[in-house]
């Protein structure tokens, strides 16, 4: 009888203790945390922030041509846009209150260019465009004046 207590007891058991497992969730934690941001260069990031900030700044745009019937226009240069009246070049300022012009972070866009809209939101002349941004690409569609990424 003593004999198979002493047997059960010796049983090993198997698995591994939650001290163990912390200890490895914090290391990997710890090396992600060292190692990720070499994986993801923060060019990627400054592109990705230019050009949803640039689309918003279409979007916005094209808005505001179609609440006051146009001659509104986007001036697009090469590391900053600014939103302004066709007829008198007064800057807009922008929905959260900002003065333009609105630069971007170490990002450069394609050649500048002067994009106006119409009272119903199409572009002037009204064809297809596509602006680049890094490896991003904001199209601009030629009957609606609709942006968006590509």
């Amino acid at each position: 009888m003593f004999n198979l207590k002493l047997q059960a007891s010796k049983k090993k058991c198997t698995g591994f203790t939650l001290v163990e497992l912390v200890v490895v969730i914090l290391i990997t934690g710890i090396l992600s945390i060292s190692i990720a941001p070499r994986f993801f260069g923060v060019a990627t990031y400054e592109n990705r922030k230019a050009a949803d900030e640039l689309l918003t700044a279409l979007r916005y745009s094209q808005q505001m041509a179609m609440a006051r019937g146009g001659n509104i226009q986007l001036d697009l240069q090469n590391d900053n846009y600014t939103i302004e009246l066709t007829s008198s070049g007064d800057d807009l300022r922008s929905p959260d209150g900002i003065p333009y012009p609105h630069f971007f972070d170490g990002v450069t866009t394609t050649t500048p260019i002067i994009i106006v809209y119409d009272g119903l939101g199409r572009r002037v002349p009204n064809n297809q465009f596509d602006i680049n941004i890094g490896n991003r690409t904001i199209r601009i569609e030629q009957e609606t004046g609709y942006a968006h990424q590509i």
